[in-house]
């Protein structure tokens, strides 16, 4: 099993090693795979090179590392194994030796001593594809992969910066074309629990024709790995049962999704404040006067293996604007509890201009505490065409903070958030399930 070491100044080693790590079973997601190539952004086109230099840009030290292993992996490929055999789970894993290393501690803290959750997204991402990259890899040309979601990621335990921490990849469930990778982040004081873990769910296309192709099917070798490639296949035959639902109601032939009656109150309480603002309670606020906007131009050093943008890259990016909306919006710093939802419907390419919008979808106390209390943010991530006059949405991320009232300090005071249509009343109403 392949392992890459992190140590002062970013520099990564790849070592071989064996790992016997308790297999956790994935919780249920609702995703959709997105299986047309023009939907999705690719991990396996040609690369600028294959030397690490020819990686420069805004990338942590692993990302680099785990690009440049896979060129090499590429170009020096020889057929090994006919695609469609049985493959065994073959994790990989990343270690950040924190305990010793000062440098790289300051390389990854955040203003108030803690670790940058951003950048970690980042080398999820890049170590996903990496994972994918090995179970797909035949050595008769490389694979072409599309990630088409990540699925939830929880924080189950503070992640200690001054503390090593092991990141763990591996394939859990294969279908006919797509599979998924469940990551595990460990560190020495919680273990054997693992104090994060994340699923991202990809798709193998043919480079030729960019329509699904075989995925060499995962052989699970543990009644472990067994249970959890169960699990997954229970979700991916949800999945299949909403996509055709939803082509049903695309086609005439089924029900609108109606708006539940307490979301159609919601509505009805954001009139209120609208017409009457003097008279309205003060405790709420209308879903869109949460909002924040951050514009950019996506740059050459933001690009990915392919040349298209870093998926991690808009994953930190969008972290980072739901943490600011967070913290406008509650008055105390948050903390991170997990990733929903993130979706990849279109590629973002260098040079767009990508509009990220922040909203909070859902707020409330935990319990009947009044110290502590949970947000459920919204992110939008839009392409836009000045010269078409036109855009389009080609990510969504949902993620989830806590906010804590300092020590002695005024309770919190979040204010209900009240949608003002319906769209805005089914999202609030998602929202809140996030939370029961």
């Amino acid at each position: 099993m392949g392992a890459f070491f992190l140590g002062t100044a970013g520099k990564a080693v790849l070592v071989l090693m064996e790992l016997n790590t308790p297999t956790v079973a994935s919780r249920k997601v609702c995703t959709s795979l997105a299986f047309a190539w023009n939907a999705a952004r690719a991990y396996t086109s040609s690369a600028p090179g294959g030397a690490d230099e020819a990686y420069v840009g805004a990338y942590t030290p692993i990302t680099r590392k785990l690009w440049v292993e896979r060129a090499s992996k590429r170009a020096g490929a020889t057929p090994v194994q006919q695609a469609g055999e049985g493959r065994s789970p073959k994790p990989i894993s990343v270690t950040y030796n924190f305990s010793t290393d000062r440098a790289l501690q300051d390389m990854r803290r955040n203003p108030w001593g803690h670790l940058r959750v951003g950048r970690l997204l980042e080398d999820l991402d890049s170590l996903a594809g990496n994972v994918a990259f090995e179970h797909c890899h035949t050595g008769r040309g490389p694979p072409l992969l599309v990630t088409a979601a990540v699925d939830e990621i929880t924080v189950r335990h503070p992640l200690q910066v001054e503390r090593d921490i092991v990141v763990h990849g591996q394939v859990v469930w294969t279908g006919k074309s797509s599979l998924d990778i469940r990551m595990q982040l460990f560190q020495a004081h919680h273990a054997p629990q693992s104090s994060l873990e994340a699923l991202f769910s990809f798709v193998h296309l043919d480079p030729v024709t960019g329509k699904a192709a075989p995925v060499a099917p995962l052989r699970p070798e543990s009644t472990s790995d067994l249970d959890v490639f169960q699990q997954r296949q229970a979700v991916a035959d949800a999945r299949r049962a909403a996509r055709q639902q939803a082509q049903l109601q695309q086609g005439g032939w089924g029900e609108l999704q109606t708006v539940p009656p307490e979301a159609r109150e919601w509505i009805r309480a954001a009139r209120r404040l609208q017409e009457l603002p003097a008279l309205a309670s003060l405790d709420a606020v209308l879903m869109p006067f949460t909002c924040q906007h951050n514009t950019f131009i996506c740059q050459p050093q933001h690009r990915n293996t392919s040349g298209r943008v870093f998926g991690g890259f808009l994953m930190r990016r969008a972290y980072e604007l739901a943490f600011a909306t967070t913290y406008m919006f509650g008055g105390v710093r948050p903390t991170f509890q997990k990733v929903d939802e993130i979706t990849f419907t279109r590629p973002v390419d260098v040079g767009d201009l990508l509009r990220l919008t922040s909203t909070v979808a859902h707020a409330a106390p935990l319990g009947e505490q009044q110290d502590r209390g949970r947000v459920v943010i919204e992110v939008e991530a839009r392409v836009t065409k000045p010269e078409a006059v036109d855009s389009f949405v080609s990510n969504t991320f949902t993620f989830v903070y806590e906010l804590r009232s300092r020590p002695g300090g005024q309770p919190l005071r979040l204010k209900r958030v009240l949608p003002t249509c319906e769209e805005e009343g089914l999202r609030c109403w998602r929202a809140r399930q996030l939370l029961t």
